[in-house]
């Protein structure tokens, strides 16, 4: 009864995490239908050159390289719980300041500060996830976090269609609102408590999220974290020793190169720029290809939840990537025939869409997984830096992505975008095939234990 109790509790705690991340989604879904409005509709409340767009739609990710700075220097200082509370509080203030403005400059300016909440809120859920989630379920919730990502996009695209650019913001206050308020159900983890030598606030949460009321349930596992928090907080007196353990050194570069490798694949391109990919024809409209796109992805990302802890992590990992070159294969060739030939392949278009659909939906998967790794791989001493480090990685690649993708797109050709992605799918599962330990059904302790063994 008490596993059920802990699951329940657990997944109480979770709530306000995947609504964080439904915000999230709200962010990103905004731009790709905005943007088309800005350049082609006449009646449009704000008038965007296309230089202008540009930046709207990578300034997100521009700030989200310095949110985890952020947290890399609060997290251990003022907890978890609050940096995730202050994360929605950004959100709320940011859709006040959409509603208010017409400003192509001013939206520049909230969607930077946007992207530092977002960073902000990827750094800590990420640890308060791999913290306060039990190792059986711990994948389960990382993936249905990261549905309510896609979620928040797809919730985005179709309410877009309907709705003009101030009752649209309207719409997002009170769904920002919503997320805020969830965020009094946030559980601080025992981990940071015990950090804090707070070991009696410590021992009545991991109670409570191991649904017992009987000290002696958990008593073990306290003190084994305990322990490991001691030995942890001895390591942060040298900096040089964070990085020269070998440990921790194999964590950082493997969750540094996989979430910079991840974003180099394309699907932050796909956010932003799918009604450019699929403009205007006589099979669909880009309203239409924005919902199906949306759909494809929270879809792949619902079933991974219900699927994700009976399989490997490195083994999800590896079919990901080998789903991604042969999608990106196919888009570049269907492309590049669509733009030499003057009678292309009548179905290629389906090809392309029907790839970047899947490609966009096993994204999704890796998703979850990478952010599991993230709050997985990391020992206690550098959690909070390691998170921060490889969330910052991870949009910088993706700011990059974003801002070439119209360049490379004027100058060669859509395909060579799609060529560039396949080849850093198959770098990614060279890398993870020789490179990624799997972690499934580990304890934290455990998964830093087999890392120094295979040092």
């Amino acid at each position: 009864m008490s596993n059920y109790r802990a699951i329940y509790h657990q997944a109480i705690s979770t709530i306000p995490v995947c609504l964080g991340e439904f915000s999230i989604g709200l962010a990103f879904g905004w731009v790709a239908p905005m943007i088309k409005i800005f350049l082609e509709d006449p009646e449009t409340e704000v008038i965007a050159t296309e230089e202008e767009c540009s930046w709207i739609a990578s300034l997100t990710e521009f700030g989200r390289i310095f949110g985890p700075l952020f947290s890399l220097l609060l997290l251990d200082v003022i907890g978890r719980k609050s940096m995730l509370q202050i994360s929605s509080i950004i959100f709320f203030v940011i859709w006040l300041a959409i509603l208010f403005t017409r400003s192509p400059m001013v939206l520049c300016a909230t969607f930077f500060v946007f992207g530092l909440g977002i960073g902000i809120c990827n750094a800590a859920s990420a640890v308060y996830l791999g913290e306060n989630s039990s190792p059986t379920v711990r994948g389960i919730f990382c993936s249905i976090t990261t549905t309510g990502f896609y979620v928040g996009v797809l919730v985005q695209y179709v309410i877009a269609g309907y709705l003009s650019y101030h009752y649209l913001a309207i719409a997002n206050i009170v769904m920002a609102f919503v997320c805020l308020a969830s965020t009094l159900l946030l559980v601080e983890s025992s981990q940071f408590l015990m950090l804090k030598d707070r070991f009696d606030r410590a021992e009545k949460n991991m109670m409570w999220l191991n649904g017992t009321s009987k000290k002696e349930d958990i008593m073990v596992e306290f003190e084994d974290i305990k322990s490991n928090i001691a030995s942890e907080k001895l390591k942060k007196t040298s900096y040089k020793e964070l990085f020269t353990s070998s440990a921790n050194y194999k964590s950082l570069i493997i969750v540094l190169v996989l979430n910079m490798a991840h974003a180099a694949t394309g699907n932050a391109v796909m956010f932003t720029y799918i009604s450019v990919l699929f403009p205007e024809n006589e099979f669909f409209t880009s309203n239409q290809v924005s919902v199906y796109f949306g759909l494809s992805q929270m879809t792949f990302c619902l079933f991974a939840s219900l699927i994700i802890e009976n399989f490997n992590r490195r083994t999800l990992t590896l079919l990901c990537y080998a789903i991604f070159i042969l999608c990106h294969s196919a888009a570049c060739y269907f492309l590049n025939d669509a733009a030499n030939n003057e009678t292309p392949v009548t179905y290629g278009v389906w090809i392309v869409f029907a790839s970047v659909c899947i490609f966009s939906g096993f994204s999704a998967v890796l998703d979850s997984v990478i952010h599991m790794l993230r709050g997985e791989l990391f020992p206690q001493s550098i959690r909070p830096i390691g998170s921060a480090l490889s969330i910052s990685a991870h949009s910088f690649m993706e700011f990059v992505t974003v801002k070439i993708f119209l360049s490379i797109k004027a100058q060669y050709g859509t395909h060579m975008n799609f060529m560039g992605y396949a080849v850093v799918s198959l770098f990614s599962f060279l890398f993870s095939y020789f490179a990624l330990p799997e972690t499934r059904g580990k304890t934290l302790i455990e998964i830093q234990k087999s890392l120094e063994k295979s040092k």
